[in-house]
């Protein structure tokens, strides 16, 4: 029998509370900002934010590129 792979509803929500906190660090920690824009890939970005205590996926990461940093611009290139 086939299993489904969504994700459950809890992950979703950790997901949504994850990109929470890390759009409120990049908006009121400019170092952490700056370090976010120089990583080059959403495994690298997802590091830095597990080492800033926010556990989230790369592909979380990756979903939400273009709404991360004010105006909209992805942080990694497609």
């Amino acid at each position: 029998m086939a299993t489904c792979d969504l994700p459950t509803p809890k992950v979703g929500l950790l997901s949504s509370a994850a990109l929470h906190q890390l759009k409120n660090l990049v908006q009121h920690d400019p170092a952490f900002a700056q370090a976010l824009q120089a990583t080059t890939s959403t495994a690298a970005a997802a590091r830095l934010a597990a080492a800033h205590g926010i556990p989230v996926m790369p592909e979380a990461l990756w979903r939400h590129r273009g709404t991360l940093v004010s105006g909209g611009l992805p942080t990694w290139r497609g």
